[in-house]
């Protein structure tokens, strides 16, 4: 005789109501939709993605550096863009380098892919206000989240502050930091509010703000193939990951538990960061973050790190012929 059934529809879930932003576009999108349809299957549970970011290389990019060049085409671009919002998930473009300059408003791949966005439907993470206002202009249909990296800068995160980016935009991201003060997350308009619960770095990192602008210095040395990079990950104590593996300090993630507490608060999207995770670590903190922690959770994960598997080795062997 087999046991119990494993949880159905919302029992599943971690957060019944909650909705949820995450990264994997242009990266590893086809492994979010299958762990999707994986989910729908084995819980009957549809996970409310309501939004996937990510981006090509592209000198507006920031929050994460894009490594690698794939030579995708206009075409690609669309594909990818397209297959998000065929399954009524909400792309996003991270395009929010705070360092971007009146000529580089013209970077033709960048306005291509403005242009796919207000045609399909979608949306771009900002913070230059330069870029923002072009953007206004040209592409009227865009949607704007304003980034996690706008509250690293110039501002004291009072409910007033957040009361105006609620106002300004379709989207807003509570700095991680104030994740951990209730008092203040009390008083904030739940209306456009993101939750990051996966931030790895530690709290009240000083260097947070430095951090973002060598990403974005970085990737434009990347773009242009010229120019020295900034070295800041050489220097930073805490970033990547590896470098808290002795620390018994902890970072800025959320527990479950905290999420659960919040989300009964009022808020109701969530978003994850990991466009540099390997696979594995992501969907680690996917699961976790999106099913009931104490059986739907080590029920999903395990059978699909197999599909993980598979996804690498299928990356591997596609970079073995194309470099052929």
């Amino acid at each position: 005789m087999y046991g119990p059934i494993l949880p159905q529809g919302d029992a599943a879930a971690l957060m019944p109501g909650a909705s949820y932003s995450v990264p994997g576009l242009f990266l590893y999108s086809d492994l979010i939709y299958a762990a999707l349809d994986q989910v729908k299957a084995k819980f009957d549970y549809d996970i409310p993605v309501k939004f996937i970011y990510g981006s090509p290389q592209v000198r507006w990019n920031c929050g994460r550096p894009v490594l690698i060049d794939h030579g995708y085409t206009d075409t690609d671009l669309e594909t990818e863009l397209r297959k998000a919002v065929d399954r009524g998930i909400t792309p996003l473009l991270p395009f929010s380098s705070p360092v971007i300059t009146e000529e580089e408003l013209a970077d033709p791949r960048g306005n291509v892919l403005l242009s796919l966005l207000d045609r399909l439907g979608g949306g771009v993470i900002v913070v230059s206000s330069l870029l923002e206002d072009y953007i206004r202009t040209n592409y009227p249909n865009i949607q704007f989240h304003a980034s996690v990296i706008m509250t690293c800068y110039g501002a004291d995160r009072t409910p007033d502050y957040y009361r105006d980016l609620s106002r300004r935009y379709n989207r807003y991201v509570v700095h991680p930091d104030d994740n951990f003060d209730l008092d203040l997350l009390g008083k904030l308009p739940r209306q456009g509010a993101e939750i990051m619960v996966n931030e790895r770095c530690v709290r009240n990192c000083p260097q947070r703000g430095d951090h973002y602008l060598a990403n974005a210095r970085d990737q434009v040395a990347m773009i242009e193939g010229t120019g020295e990079f900034t070295g800041f990950l050489d220097r930073c104590p805490n970033v990547p990951d590896f470098k808290q593996q002795t620390t018994r300090e902890r970072n800025a993630s959320l527990k479950a538990r905290e999420c659960q507490d919040i989300r009964a608060m009022g808020y109701d999207l969530f978003k994850l960061q990991g466009r540099l995770d390997i696979p594995y670590a992501f969907f680690f903190d996917f699961f976790r973050y999106t099913l009931e922690n104490e059986v739907a959770f080590p029920a999903m994960y395990a059978p699909f790190c197999f599909a993980i598997r598979n996804h690498l080795k299928a990356t591997e062997r596609k970079r073995r012929e194309k470099g052929r």
